[in-house]
């Protein structure tokens, strides 16, 4: 949207040919239960699911993820003896979830707990859901379908050379010799495009010593 209102950045193809560049519908729903469920992982894929419909899902643990943060989680201030009971927050994920786009908030919802959840963790079936929140998303994320890397901007967008004040992140840039190990990972790629594009702006438009480097960590070995 930013390039087909600008006619200025239209004109260069680095970012001309990232307008054709198509989305996928994503789905976001946020689960509240009655009781912690202890999962093998925080961090889990749903595949292979007929319920699916031919999108792929995830649901990550968020009381796991942030059992620090469990009573904001959960709407509180973290001041009361009830917070210690408060059970799992789980954010579930379809992408390319087309197929599931039409349905109703609450059927998605008894997807997840009637069939998903419990099909993956099987403690989710003896868990009530107390609270739900869904979200959904037109054509917003990535689509890397065939032959779409050459239209892909690069994090320089068109060049110091050219137009040294305007850099690209997000999951969808070519960082090029700056490339991260989270390749295949889009919200961690986007992330970390964000502190490269950050970097490389401050680089060419600060001046003296008004500018520090953000150290971008690299990913582990397996």
């Amino acid at each position: 949207s930013v390039i087909s209102s600008s006619p200025d950045l239209a004109r260069l193809p680095e970012f001309s040919k990232a307008a054709s560049l198509k989305g996928i519908d994503v789905i976001s729903c946020r689960l509240y239960f009655d009781r912690k469920v202890e999962t093998r992982s925080p961090a889990n894929v749903f595949s292979r699911f007929e319920e699916l419909r031919g999108a792929g899902g995830t649901f990550f643990m968020l009381d796991q993820l942030q059992d620090e943060s469990l009573a904001q989680l959960w709407g509180k201030n973290g001041d009361s003896e009830d917070d210690e009971t408060l059970g799992s927050v789980v954010a579930c994920d379809f992408y390319n979830s087309g197929g599931l786009m039409s349905l109703k908030d609450e059927d998605l919802v008894k997807i997840l707990t009637d069939e998903l959840l419990p099909s993956a963790v099987t403690k989710f079936a003896d868990a009530k859901l107390v609270d739900s929140w869904v979200g959904k998303y037109s054509g917003v994320v990535s689509w890397f379908s065939p032959g779409s890397y050459a239209l892909r901007p690069p994090l320089e967008g068109a060049g110091n050379s050219v137009l040294p004040n305007v850099k690209c992140a997000g999951d969808w840039v070519r960082m090029g010799e700056r490339e991260h190990g989270a390749k295949g990972l889009c919200q961690e790629r986007a992330f970390v495009s964000g502190f490269e594009a950050a970097n490389s702006l401050m680089k060419d438009t600060a001046s003296g010593d008004q500018f520090q480097m953000h150290e971008v960590l690299a990913v582990r070995e397996d």
